[in-house]
């Protein structure tokens, strides 16, 4: 039951006796077909005349059910109900990615990843936001936002072989300035208290409108927002993994930029964001980059003082780490005692791959001859505190808001981890270094990319879509800018794995 249908209809041909305005037949087939108030494109008003009567009356019918009244976008002369296509897309702040979608049977024709062409402009939202006072400044921005749509859907129909003509709908989950920005919305409100965005739910837009490369009869659809720094990409998140019809209470977080976190059930959700900074997906990373092909995913250290045993995503010549990299290096460091819970490496080691560089003490994770950039892919001191921020960030945001409602997070039943930074992640290295809480392994669940699988789902299903209406109109939002609770909890929680051991009781038994 998608988004959008394509409908074969034989209209009434005109006779003597029976000489009723062209959009009139059209209406009555419509109507006889169960959309009884439907509203009509302007363009596509303009090509009735030559369309119904191209094909003897048979024409094809581009229906989006996704508004309150059914929108008829497109019309076609005989029979073109096969050639049905979407676009999803999950735009972060740091990434963006994409699937181009056969809507007849929900396959996945191509996926595309690349980043985020507004890093230029700064590694997070603040800094972006900054850069509309500039004269030009959201047009700027918003032109790299379509840019870099553009160029993923390019990628996407060459490789499935796809007239972008044949795109009839462009779903989008996003988090809350990222909306802003695609449609060139003052973001300046959303980082002043009271931290009010301009838009929630909006209605269908046209893409080209935008700037983006497909038809005029292609329409975008935005998944709803909920607060200033929670957006769409929660709302898809959630709902794709029945967060909304669970019984027992479940925590969602989603591991990126952001770092927005929901805690709830079927009953009640509330919801924050962290600011976890771009460090998961390579953000502040001397060598680091999106989980893609070359990425060092995987990191074990099985003698503290030999050459450590690395995945690679793509089983291709590493030429970075990912997040899920990151995590597992750290960890791996952290328990063979060469990395500190200050997260500074043990200058007294005799582990050989511990050298000084530019930024202090670095550890040699690859050497050059073994990767495909013609460099040491090293580990710093700098990275490490990046990193360890970040994870502060993720955990405080978890625990402030258990706290909120009065519960600790060895009460919550599941754990689900969103996240793009691996093709898994390894709950006792996150738990390791302070990542993650402590509690029962069994109750994580990995989903991946929630975002962009919500998506996938809304295009493909108009309930799963009303659910997100649903949700996003009554999820409460806690605003940790300035909570003070927050703050004292994530000073608390820059050490690896904490400053409270008691809070990670099986890494004191370990350590």
């Amino acid at each position: 039951n998608p988004l959008v249908c394509k409908l074969v209809i034989k209209l009434p041909v005109p006779t003597p006796e029976d000489n009723s305005p062209d959009l009139k037949r059209l209406k009555y087939s419509l109507k006889n077909l169960g959309y009884n108030n439907i509203c009509i494109d302007y363009d596509a008003l303009k090509t009735i005349p030559e369309v119904v009567r191209d094909q003897n009356w048979e024409v094809t019918a581009t229906i989006i059910r996704s508004s309150p009244a059914p929108l008829l976008s497109r019309l076609e002369s005989g029979d073109t109900s096969a050639d049905n296509y979407g676009i999803v897309f999950d735009i972060g702040t740091t990434a963006v990615r994409g699937r181009l979608i056969a809507l007849e049977n929900g396959k996945i024709l191509a996926e595309e990843t690349t980043y985020n062409r507004q890093r230029d402009y700064g590694d997070d939202v603040i800094s972006r936001i900054a850069y509309c006072h500039r004269p030009g400044g959201i047009e700027a921005l918003q032109r790299l936002t379509t840019d870099t749509l553009n160029k993923l859907i390019e990628n996407m129909t060459c490789s499935a072989g796809i007239e972008n003509e044949n795109v009839s709908l462009v779903v989008i989950a996003a988090n809350t300035i990222m909306v802003q920005l695609l449609l060139a919305i003052n973001p300046e409100p959303l980082r002043l208290s009271p931290y009010v965005p301009a838009v929630n739910s909006l209605p269908l837009i046209k893409a080209d409108r935008l700037g983006i490369n497909l038809g005029k009869h292609c329409y975008v659809n935005i998944i709803p927002v909920v607060a200033s720094y929670v957006g769409g990409d929660i709302v898809a998140g959630v709902t794709a993994c029945s967060m909304h019809n669970r019984e027992q209470t479940s925590l969602y977080i989603d591991i990126g930029t952001n770092g927005e976190i929901v805690l709830g059930k079927r009953d009640w959700m509330v919801t924050a964001a962290c600011s976890a900074g771009p460090t998961f997906e390579g953000g502040g990373i001397k060598y680091g980059m999106l989980a893609i092909n070359g990425a060092i995913e995987g990191f074990e250290l099985p003698n503290p003082f030999d050459q450590p045993l690395i995945k690679v995503i793509g089983n291709k010549s590493p030429a970075g780490i990912c997040g899920s990299g990151l995590i597992n290096a750290i960890s791996a460091l952290f328990s063979a005692g060469i990395l500190g819970q200050n997260g500074k490496f043990n200058s007294e080691s005799a582990c050989k791959r511990l050298r000084q560089g530019e930024d202090g003490f670095e550890y040699i994770i690859v050497e050059a001859q073994q990767t495909s950039i013609g460099k040491d892919i090293v580990l710093t001191e700098v990275d490490v505190d990046n990193f360890v921020r970040s994870k502060a960030a993720i955990y405080a945001g978890c625990q402030t808001l258990a706290e909120s409602i009065g519960i600790d997070m060895s009460e919550i039943d599941n754990i689900i981890i969103a996240g793009t930074f691996g093709s898994h992640i390894d709950i006792d290295n996150a738990i390791k270094v302070g990542l993650l809480p402590d509690i029962a392994r069994d109750k994580f669940q990995f989903i991946g990319n929630g975002s962009l699988m919500g998506a996938y789902s809304a295009i493909l299903s108009l309930e799963m879509y009303q659910d997100m209406l649903k949700i996003a109109d009554t999820m409460t939002s806690i605003e940790l800018s300035e909570n003070r609770l927050f703050m004292d909890n994530y000073v608390a929680s820059l050490f690896l794995p904490h400053t409270d051991m008691s809070r990670f009781p099986s890494i004191i038994t370990w350590h």
